[in-house]
């Protein structure tokens, strides 16, 4: 029994970092586990470049993907073996960033292990075919959605650039061509925003640039067993709770076209009288916009093992046996 409410967030790539998961992995058992499943099913040896880099083959988008679904599952398989039972059994809502979705959905009971580093795979490897070496993704932060919109318009003269992802009141994410990300950059700065600058991902996720890819992967998930999720789980293409297999078959795929309603998730757990929120995997991004959203609502990260024992402890309080 779980005395309130709470919810596992998972990040998507952007997060990825060189070092991260190394002292979970030096610690816990299951974790060098996870990261040995990941890189016997994918063939790649994903702990190497999770560690130690080099920082160009960590960002490749196949190894972010598997790094950081490699990250989220170990910290929730901690979770799973201190607690005896399956996370989806302790959350009361589960839910990811963009490719963070598969590790919730996988979290949830819904994706199999070995169907999600397929899935990942795929994604990654049909995103890198496509002609997009010159797209990638920015951030706009310290603005309204008019502000960015009117920065987009003298950028699209040099390439097609759009909204991708609303990810706080004042925090947008950009997908399309460089030059033109560049272009609205540039503008975002003459207004003194916040923050203003590419992010380390080098597709442009989440726009009309992925129409290919979203064709494959749909092709790919006919092919998986998809269980409805066992807990509740926010879809980030409707931005509220998904039960029935299909329609998340069709979110995944839609997802690679449309943005990320991330903002919409997090207003809806104060309205689920969620109590607080874990990120489980790289970095603290999710659990930063949580903060920053002023929810009311406790959000922690767990990327490294202070933080995960820091979890456990505060876990201990809120789960009954």
């Amino acid at each position: 029994m779980v005395k309130e409410k709470i919810a596992f967030v998972f990040p998507g790539q952007g997060a990825q970092y060189v070092g991260m998961a190394k002292d979970l992995f030096d610690e816990y058992a299951v974790v060098r586990h996870t990261f040995e499943q990941v890189s016997d099913i994918s063939n790649k040896d994903i702990a190497k470049v999770c560690f130690y880099g080099p920082n160009y083959a960590l960002n490749d988008t196949e190894i972010t993907s598997l790094g950081t679904f490699a990250h989220s599952l170990s910290i929730a398989r901690i979770i799973e073996d201190h607690f005896g039972k399956p996370i989806y059994n302790i959350a009361y809502a589960i839910t990811g960033h963009s490719m963070g979705q598969y590790s919730a959905l996988c979290c949830a009971g819904s994706l199999e292990f070995k169907d999600v580093i397929r899935l990942l795979s795929a994604r990654s490897k049909s995103m890198k075919s496509i002609d997009t070496i010159n797209g990638g993704m920015a951030c706009i932060a310290g603005a309204n959605k008019e502000v960015v919109e009117s920065c987009l318009e003298p950028a699209k003269k040099f390439g097609f650039v759009v909204i991708s992802n609303h990810n706080a009141r004042d925090q947008f994410t950009l997908s399309g061509e460089i030059p033109a990300l560049d272009a609205a950059i540039a503008e975002a700065k003459k207004k003194n925003v916040r923050i203003a600058k590419r992010l380390n991902i080098s597709v442009p996720a989440h726009c009309k640039l992925m129409a290919k890819t979203q064709g494959i992967l749909r092709r790919e998930l006919d092919s998986v067993n998809v269980l409805p999720p066992k807990t509740n789980w926010f879809s980030n293409q409707t931005g509220a709770i998904m039960v029935n297999p299909l329609d998340v078959k069709d979110a995944l795929a839609d997802q690679m076209t449309h943005g990320v309603r991330w903002l919409e998730i997090m207003e809806k757990f104060p309205e689920y009288k969620i109590s607080s929120v874990y990120e489980l995997g790289p970095g603290k991004t999710l659990s930063g916009l949580i903060k920053h959203a002023n929810l009311g609502i406790p959000a922690q990260c767990t990327d490294n093992l202070k933080n995960v024992r820091a979890m456990i402890e505060q876990l201990e309080k809120l789960i009954m046996r």
